[in-house]
């Protein structure tokens, strides 16, 4: 059995990487990556938000609604719902004989939501637990202390990855094999306060001003920011991209010697005032937010997969090559099916479900009405062609109906099993 690396990258845009056509080079050892593997040009992402996205990636099931969801804090028993009721890759893979481990210091993928379930060996950095419940439960002042606590001491979105990459390699040095290992780098997460000497499209004041700027911006619509600002954002957006793609370049040296499968990944994308929101706080599922960069090196295939296909299809992907040997490795997209993309929106309550399907795109429960983008000629989803096309729009929503009418199901059972004490 092959050891496995999964590298996950927090926020990264697939149209921000140099190999998948962007004009910076933000990402060599990626694309070296990718030229010598299996390239996936039109991945997604299972939703546009950690929580969701990795328990999606980490079960191959579309988040489940067990409970309706109205605030951040049923969101998160719901996130937490799934893991316990679903077996995740790490336990598939345990089962089968490997040494799990990871190093994550998101706190939406940590312990505290469950995503220890299958580890041998888990380190997330965490804080007091009871600190962060606080700021889940919600309230201006501990969002502050939050930050404050973070960049003092260097957590979450302040943790680059090159202040526990010896820990790496000590756990990698004294594990059993075969090993599967996560590591999920929150580098290219906001605020992108990428180290000195790596700021290769911004500097140190214009990282700390638009930081300032942006943090006043999240979870507002309509924001105004200026074109200059924007191209600075994305200066220091971009930076951080090439900084999380230096360590693709050093593990990949490192762990040579051990000949792992490597799967490069990202949870979600991130959105830069397309529609006048910043970030990822609003679940929209627009290109922007969901199209992602996936990458299979060391498998001795090289390919590049034009067919869309889905981060939910990494669990049995993973699965067939601790199994199996590389030949036959059934690539995602090859069936030419759907793509799913869910979330809920715990502001509205509401699901929010998106289709890819050839070279259309359907989204339901976001604008309050359906909407069908042609996806080859407007690729930046400005035109709705859902009224134009009523019966392409009936078809594909058959596909994101057996997702909304499975989670009611689950949602009206629990509720009757509660009425009845």
């Amino acid at each position: 059995m092959r050891n496995i690396v999964m590298v996950t990258l927090e926020s990264t845009r697939a149209d921000h990487c140099g190999f998948l056509g962007y004009d910076r080079d933000t990402t060599p050892n990626m694309g070296k990556m990718a030229g010598e593997g299996v390239c996936f040009e039109n991945a997604y992402s299972p939703a546009p938000r950690t929580l969701s996205s990795m328990i999606s990636t980490f079960t191959g099931e579309p988040i489940t609604q067990y409970i309706p969801c109205n605030s951040e804090v049923d969101f998160g028993k719901n996130g937490r719902m799934n893991l316990e009721r679903k077996k995740t890759l790490a336990e598939a893979l345990s089962e089968r004989g490997y040494t799990t481990g990871a190093f994550n210091p998101s706190a939406y993928a940590s312990s505290y939501f469950g995503f220890d379930k299958g580890f041998d060996h888990f380190q997330d950095f965490m804080f007091e637990e009871g600190f962060f419940d606080k700021y889940v439960r919600g309230g201006r002042l501990n969002e502050i202390l939050r930050h404050i606590r973070n960049l003092i001491k260097k957590e979450e979105a302040f943790k680059t990855w090159d202040t526990y990459y010896d820990e790496i390699l000590d756990w990698v040095e004294n594990v059993e094999e075969p090993f599967f290992l996560w590591i999920f780098l929150l580098d290219t997460h906001f605020p992108y306060l990428t180290p000195g000497g790596h700021r290769k499209w911004t500097n140190f004041l214009d990282s700390y001003l638009t930081t300032w700027k942006l943090y006043r911006c999240i979870g507002e619509k309509s924001v105004e920011f200026s074109e200059g600002d924007k191209e600075k954002v994305i200066g220091s957006y971009d930076s951080s991209i090439r900084y999380a793609d230096r360590f693709l370049g050093r593990v990949r040296e490192n762990l040579k010697g051990l000949d792992p499968v490597f799967i490069v990944n990202a949870d979600h994308g991130e959105a830069f005032f397309e529609r006048g929101v910043f970030g990822h706080f609003f679940p929209y599922l627009y290109e922007e937010n969901i199209r992602v960069p996936w990458i299979i090196y060391n498998v001795d295939r090289e390919e590049d997969v034009q067919k869309p296909v889905s981060m939910l299809d990494l669990y049995p992907t993973v699965m067939n090559l601790s199994d199996s040997n590389s030949s036959s490795l059934t690539l995602p997209g090859e069936d030419g099916g759907g793509v799913v993309t869910k979330d809920i929106s715990f502001r509205e309550g509401e699901q929010r479900v998106g289709v890819r399907l050839g070279r259309w795109k359907y989204i339901v429960g976001q604008e309050g009405s359906e909407e069908l983008y042609d996806l080859e000629n407007d690729p930046n989803e400005e035109k709705n062609k859902a009224e134009k096309n009523p019966k392409l729009v009936k078809e594909i929503s058959k596909i994101s109906g057996k997702y909304t009418d499975m989670d009611s199901e689950k949602i009206y059972l629990k509720n009757k099993i509660s009425d009845m004490g």
